[in-house]
This record gives C-alpha cells, structure tokens and sequence, in this order.
C-alpha cells in the first residue's frame, strides 16, 4: 500500500496514558509547553499508532521544521481545532485537514493566495459555494506546500493548475471526515475509496 491514512481527537490522544505507551521518553521530552503541548503530542501519538511502533523514536527536523526519521516511512502531520491527521507514504507526502467552518473575507483570502484563475473561478461561484471551494482550495495548496517541504507563506507561489490543483507528478485527493475536510498529496495515484484505516476517538 502506497499511503496510509489515520485521524484522531487530540483530546483522547494526548493524555498522560497514551503518551506513556506511544512516546519514547526522549521523544516525549521535547514537548512544547502551553496550549502547543496536545496537538503535537496527538500528532506523534497518531503516527505511533498507524505504525505501531510503541516507543516511537526521537525525530528529527527537516526543512521548514518537518519531522522525519531516517527509520521510518515518510509521514506529514496536520491539526485543525480539535483533530489531527497523519499521512505515510513510502515517498514524501503532505497532508492538511481544515474543520469545515465559516470564515470571512474568502475572497480577500483567495486573491491573495491563489493564482488569478483559480481566484476567478472561485468569485465566479454562487455564494453559498464559495465557502466549501474555498476550503477545498486552500487544503490542496497547503497539502502540495507539505509534501515539497515548504510553509503557508509560499501559497502565493504555487500557481498551481486549476484543473488539478496539484503540480506535473504529483497527486491530490480530497475526502471528509465528519466535519473535517482532509487533503492529501503525493507521487502516486491514491485509491479511489482512500479513507483513514485508523480513527481513535
């Protein structure tokens, strides 16, 4: 299997339970402190689990501050509001999820953000659609961002092909878990019915 996918609440991931069963101390240690310290934990607590891999391992920091280890397949983290996602791959992967909620001056946003024909089409829409393209929008370059290793700032750059939103070999695929929509990418095809084969909570 070329990915895997898991999704999970941070609240029943990151207690003391599952960090003491999932965590290498050393991994543990490195914890943010503040209102940072859930998410990051779930996030790697998920990962452990997908590979059930107990004790995972210190990770290191890759461009942009990707985790990675030289043991493990490639993975991507993402949170938004009370979930988190993981996505391995056996290549580099990018994974982003956004609570599907409202969110004032898309358009603004998206001007700002996309390419001028995928800001065209998306003013094009009725507005009741703009918010759901929207997200879909906005996840895709954030997922192709991910898996070339780049952050948030480098939207702008993208141009990414309306048609596909994602670069020449490259491959995007959307799909929502309850209120959460969830966008992933990488270098080959993702199965047509590719769902999360792990949810915790």
């Amino acid at each position: 299997m070329d990915y895997r996918l898991a999704f999970g609440s941070v609240e029943c991931l990151s207690d003391n339970e599952q960090v003491a069963r999932w965590l290498s101390p050393e991994l543990a240690a490195t914890a943010p402190g503040g209102k940072r310290r859930p998410v990051w934990l779930a996030g790697r607590i998920l990962l452990a689990m997908l590979l059930e891999k107990e004790a995972l391992p210190l990770l290191a920091a890759g461009p942009n501050g990707k985790p990675w280890h030289p043991e493990l397949p490639h993975f991507n983290i993402s949170n938004s509001g009370s979930s988190v996602a993981v996505l391995v791959g056996k290549d580099e992967v990018g994974c982003d999820i956004e609570r599907l909620r409202p969110r004032t001056r898309i358009l603004a946003v998206a001007q700002h953000s996309f390419a001028p024909d995928i800001y065209a089409w998306l003013a094009a829409l009725p507005s009741d659609k703009q918010l759901p393209a929207f997200w879909k929008l906005w996840t895709a370059h954030e997922a192709v961002l991910k898996q070339q290793g780049g952050t948030v700032w480098q939207i702008a750059t993208l141009g990414l092909p309306l048609a596909t939103l994602c670069p020449p070999g490259r491959y995007l695929t959307h799909l929502a878990v309850r209120n959460t929509l969830i966008a992933c990418c990488g270098t080959k095809p993702f199965p047509a019915q590719f769902s999360p084969e792990l949810e915790f909570c």
